[in-house]
């Protein structure tokens, strides 16, 4: 992949993944469901490391259709991130 000079991609965050899905399903739901999909990953409140951010939006993917539309955003913008920032780093 050819290297893109001078790009600083937002890295993807947790807040901006709950804020996705409660734009879909309400800020309580989408609090409780993801505060439900990180449970169950074993993993811990703030999510911070793309792959775990990635995880857990394949997990919400899991749950019903609406979560299945901001899992997959969620998972396409880690993907991106990562593979822009590669660009960047080359």
């Amino acid at each position: 992949m050819a290297r893109v000079d001078d790009y600083d991609p937002d890295k993807p965050t947790e807040q901006d993944a709950v804020k996705a899905l409660a734009d879909l399903i309400g800020p309580q739901m989408a609090e409780g469901l993801w505060n439900l999909s990180v449970q169950a990953l074993c993993l811990h409140r703030p999510v911070e490391a793309p792959t775990d951010l990635k995880r857990v939006a394949e997990h919400v993917m899991e749950i019903g259709e609406l979560s299945r539309v901001a899992g997959r955003s969620l998972k396409v913008r880690i993907i991106t991130y990562e593979a822009l920032a590669r660009t960047v780093q080359a």
